[in-house]
This record gives structure tokens, sequence and C-alpha cells, in this order.
């Protein structure tokens, strides 16, 4: 039986994550992602043994197969960012120190450059994160590369749907029979629902440590702009019995695009996206709903 460390385990990623796991047969241990974190979420399960983030870096875990790394701060917060990176480099200490054989770090499609519509960036594109965040990641990867002894796994990931916050106001006004605003309707976005994050993360996890790829990108491979977000919550609101909202383009020449070219991680593991645009936007309405 592989046993699976997972730092962060009470947000939604590795929440996920650890479900799938012992899904999976595995032995897990969740470590949760801060001190307030309450394990009231994370299943029940003879094969699930959880940690307080405090006991993390005193606590002897015996022999872990991989670290799966996802606890890091979300948004432009730099003190929160400025802590996730503290805590990451804390954390490679961990894996070097201990009987852990490997680490997978949850990372970022920000840290890529813009590019222009159609463009697909690989694992080999060009680096040029535009926010706080984008640039923590790489920094987080950066300090792998030298200073982790362990073999190691950057997984570059798209955002997640339910982190999407554009997509949650969408669905949400239609519901609230508010109408829209698209301030930056050219803009492009490359969204993933959690089930093909999880799925193509733990393919990875599958991998023989020695085989995998020190780089991942993982993504949808299709990107859409934000008018096209709108307009599909206008039209699954509809089906969902709400009127037909009204959506009026206030053009602020926001037009930066991102996309990544997964064929890496499909070719090695044969993973391919099965939760698109309109079923992720219909899932979003089913839970607000």
């Amino acid at each position: 039986m592989k046993t699976t460390l997972i730092t962060g385990a009470s947000g939604f990623l590795g929440h996920h994550l650890v479900q799938k796991l012992l899904n999976q047969g595995y032995k897990v241990i969740a470590v949760l992602g801060r001190p307030e974190d309450k394990a009231n979420d994370l299943p029940l399960h003879d094969n699930l043994t959880i940690y307080p983030c405090s006991a993390m870096f005193s606590t002897d875990f015996g022999h872990i197969d991989t670290l799966i790394h996802t606890a890091f701060s979300r948004g432009e917060n730099l003190q929160g960012l400025a802590d996730s990176v503290e805590l990451t480099e804390r954390v490679i200490e961990l894996v070097n120190g201990q009987d852990i054989e490997s680490i997978i770090n949850i990372s970022s499609q920000g840290i890529y450059r813009g590019l222009n519509v159609g463009e697909k960036v690989t694992e080999f594109g060009a680096i040029g994160p535009n926010t706080s965040y984008g640039l923590a990641k790489w920094a987080v990867e950066n300090m792998l590369k030298i200073g982790c002894k362990k073999p190691y796994t950057n997984i570059r990931m798209a955002s997640l749907s339910a982190n999407a916050r554009f997509l949650d106001f969408f669905v949400k006004s239609v519901i609230e029979h508010k109408n829209i605003i698209v301030s930056a309707p050219h803009q492009y976005a490359s969204i993933m629902d959690i089930a093909d994050a999880v799925d193509g993360i733990f393919l990875i996890e599958k991998l023989d440590i020695y085989h995998r790829k020190s780089v991942y990108n993982l993504g949808p491979g299709i990107q859409h702009t934000i008018l096209e977000y709108a307009e599909s919550a206008k039209k699954i609101g509809v089906t969902f019995g709400y009127p037909a909202i009204q959506i009026t383009i206030d053009d602020k020449g926001s037009n930066f695009a991102i996309c990544m070219d997964c064929s890496r991680l499909m070719n090695e593991t044969g993973w391919r996206p099965s939760v698109l645009k309109d079923e992720m936007i219909t899932n979003l309405f089913n839970k607000l709903h």
C-alpha cells in the first residue's frame, strides 16, 4: 500500500485529493493547512491519519512514497505569499531529512508570460509572472530545483472553476436576476474542473518517481473569453428556469491570454479533461441553485 502525505489537506484541492487517494486504496497522511483549520470535512477512514499544521515539523512520519504540497496562500496578499514561500522551504527540508521518496509541488499556470490568442505554452515556454502569486510560485519551483535532494515534480495547474471568482459572480448574477457588465470581454481564461485536476495529479503520482518529469502542465488546453463565460451562464441559467439577463460590454482593453499545452501529461498518462465550460457552469448552478 502506497503512503502519500498531503499538505494543505483542509483546502479545496487538498480535500479532494485526500478522498481520491483513499478511494484508490492509498494510505493518506493529511496535514491541515492553517492553525484554525479543522478536520471536520475530511472523511473518517482507517487509512487516513490527520495532523494539525503545528505538528508537521515535529513528527516523524515514517516511510512516505510521495508528499503532495498543496498548502499555499491564494490571491495577492503579500504576507500570505511570503509565509507560503517560507513554509515550502521548511517542507523541502522535511523531504530531505525524512524517509520521503519524492515530492509533487502544485504550481500554477500563472508563472508563464501572457500569450497571443490561440497560442499554447509548453513546459519549455517563456516565464513571465504578471502577479505576485505567480512570482511566488516561480520562486518555489526554483527552491525545489536548487535545494531538494529527492525527485521532485512541479505541476503547473490551470485555475479551478470553483476558484474563478468571475464565474461565480456570473452564475450568482443570473440567479439573482442581475444584469452583467463585462469589462474585459476579450480577456481569455483557461479554467479546469476539480475532478479533472485531481485525476491529473493522481496519474502523475502513479508514475515511477524516477520517470516523472520535473514539470507538467495540467489544464483543459482550451481557452474562452470572459464574454463567452458570461454568455454561457446566461444560456444555462435559462435552462434552470431563470429569466434571461442582459449582458453589457464596457471594454477596458484587457486582452491577456493564457492556455497550456498539456501534451506531455496526456502522452505519459493518458489523462484527458472531461469537464468542459458548459458542464462547469452547470455544476455551479447545481451548487448555488
